[in-house]
């Protein structure tokens, strides 16, 4: 059931639908059958819809349940297109490690030497910090969501700047000494941005297309600091009092989106997989930025996610060490979107679940799905 702010806009039925950006033979996988009653199982128990998409020794499957649209009544389909959130920080590292591989960037390369006089007298540490140190979150950096960011942004009616934002960190202490620590920060992406912005004399929006969406044909991707929500993305919902009842969220993610290199990505989820599955493509990023990339390093015990064996980070991707095998990859969340893109690297396998959705209940269906869909995965027999 949903309930909702304002009246629901009314769509025309061709809103959602997107041009065929794959040969999808999901109906001849031997598995078909099973990932879809996982998938519709748990869609039931809680979520307004989903898409998961599975490659494992047999091929690729992509199946979707639930709605993309409640008011307006459409039913979710495999190719649309979901907000990302913070999977977004690993298109921005890829373009980062592009401009490495160039020569237009170093790994080691002070942050200092591409921000302005204004950042880097007032954000602590950003004098010091290099380019690692935000790809890996080890530059000890305040996250500028605070809760006057948030309390503000859902008050005010404005599209927010780089720089607006970064002010909500000015003057403050950093978490950390250089190198000290780690702690997930979105400013460090917001600055790694700002530096590719700097760097190219281009937009962010120019740069994701010539670097990242372009070069793998990535046709669903979008990100935009203009035009924040793009046609035919699915709506997001979210379980405020959690008794089952949605609403569409909209009013409390737009104001996240289009700011920086921490989240906006919209895409399905076949793209992203093929994104993810090309980290490890030569042609992409060099094998040398592949080895800076997935360097790994143990997280706090307070950052492991033991529901995907979440316990090391790398350089602008995270490590999963599932029971079956190691994945790289990344999560992300904003109200009403919950995302999880997987790539197992040693036996060439995918796992993506793309949700529109959010409740207190919701972490616990993911992670369920995410279990017996491994299972079928690593038990092809």
């Amino acid at each position: 059931m949903c309930w909702r702010c304002t009246e629901p806009e009314v769509l025309p039925t061709t809103y959602y639908d997107q041009p065929p950006s794959f040969a999808d033979s999901s109906a001849e996988h031997p598995k078909a059958s099973v990932y879809q009653s996982i998938l519709e199982q748990h869609q039931r128990q809680g979520l307004v819809g989903a898409t998961l998409l599975v490659k494992d020794q047999n091929g690729l499957w992509i199946g979707a349940a639930g709605y993309s649209d409640i008011a307006n009544d459409v039913p979710m389909e495999p190719d649309h297109v979901f907000f990302i959130a913070s999977i977004s920080k690993v298109f921005t590292a890829s373009a980062v490690y592009r401009y490495i591989d160039q020569g237009l960037l170093s790994f080691d390369d002070k942050i200092s030497q591409w921000l302005s006089d204004e950042v880097i007298d007032n954000v602590e540490n950003s004098d010091q910090a290099t380019i690692a140190h935000l790809l890996s979150h080890r530059s000890g950096i305040l996250d500028f969501y605070t809760n006057q960011f948030d309390l503000d942004r859902l008050n005010a009616d404005q599209k927010w700047t780089k720089e607006e934002v970064l002010t909500y960190i000015y003057g403050k202490p950093a978490e950390f000494e250089i190198d000290a620590s780690y702690s997930y920060s979105n400013t460090n992406f917001l600055l790694l941005s700002m530096i590719l912005e700097q760097v190219s004399g281009k937009s962010f929006e120019e740069l994701y297309q010539e670097e990242v969406f372009n070069p793998l044909n990535l046709s669903s991707a979008y990100y935009s600091e203009e035009q924040i929500i793009p046609e035919g993305v699915v709506k997001g919902y979210v379980d405020l009092y959690d008794n089952k009842q949605f609403v569409e969220s909209t009013f409390l993610y737009e104001d996240e989106l289009g700011i920086g290199g921490d989240g906006g990505v919209a895409i399905n989820a076949y793209h992203l997989a093929v994104f993810l599955e090309n980290l490890v493509n030569d042609s992409f990023i060099s094998a040398s930025s592949q080895a800076l990339m997935t360097d790994w390093f143990p997280l706090p015990e307070d950052y492991h996610w033991d529901e995907y064996g979440q316990t090391e980070n790398g350089y602008g991707l995270e490590r999963f060490n599932t029971k079956y095998e190691s994945a790289f990859g990344h999560t992300g969340g904003i109200d009403g979107f919950s995302t999880y893109g997987f790539y197992f690297p040693e036996s060439d396998m995918t796992y993506v679940l793309l949700c529109n959705s959010a409740s207190l209940a919701s972490g616990d269906i993911h992670a369920s799905i995410f279990e017996k869909v491994l299972n079928e995965m690593f038990n092809n027999q």
